[in-house]
């Protein structure tokens, strides 16, 4: 399993992530985003990611199961918009 932080998201993937919290009213420093990938459990090919996006003020955390190329940056969205991480 290896862990990244946003930091070393790809540049395009940290640019998504930024335009959708300020389209919401939210700036960067106020989240702390992390990955992690693993192997699939059997064996197979393909690796499981894991984005874990939690808003530093209230400690309010959501978790999203992906792989890379599947669209989490809309998932986010829609939790910001339904106030999932509102306090």
């Amino acid at each position: 399993m290896t862990a990244h932080d946003f930091a070393e998201f790809s540049w395009d993937e940290q640019a998504d992530v930024k335009a959708v919290l300020t389209s919401r009213g939210f700036e960067l420093g106020e989240f702390r985003i992390t990955d992690k990938d693993q192997g699939p459990a059997d064996g197979g090919k393909g690796a499981i990611r894991q984005i874990s996006v939690t808003r530093l003020t209230n400690g309010k955390t959501e978790v999203y199961d992906t792989d890379h190329f599947a669209p989490w940056i809309t998932d986010l969205d829609e939790a910001l918009l339904a106030g999932k991480f509102d306090d």
